[in-house]
């Protein structure tokens, strides 16, 4: 599924345009991205948490050279399930 097919799904259940349907969705992804910049995090009860994770520096190697190269720290975006997604994909 994709942004399109999600906007349509929205449209058709909110009885809403496609077009506005899908500012909705870009509204809702933009929220979502400007918390997590700023370091916040994001809960939808029964659907999950997105949450921003430090990933540490390290060595890394080129596959076509093989020459070794150093891999900077950085954020990462994260989501972790809630207990009523988790259930739902385990009926």
């Amino acid at each position: 599924m994709n942004k399109a097919d999600l906007a349509e799904i929205l449209s058709d259940k909110a009885e809403i345009p496609k077009i506005r349907a899908s500012h909705f969705i870009n509204i809702l992804t933009e929220a979502i991205r400007e918390e997590l910049v700023d370091g916040g995090r994001v809960t939808i009860s029964d659907f999950g948490t997105f949450t921003v994770s430090q990933r540490r520096a390290f060595t890394g190697q080129n596959p076509k050279t093989g020459v070794e190269i150093a891999i900077p720290s950085r954020r990462i975006p994260v989501f972790r399930a809630g207990r009523g997604m988790k259930n739902a994909l385990n009926c």
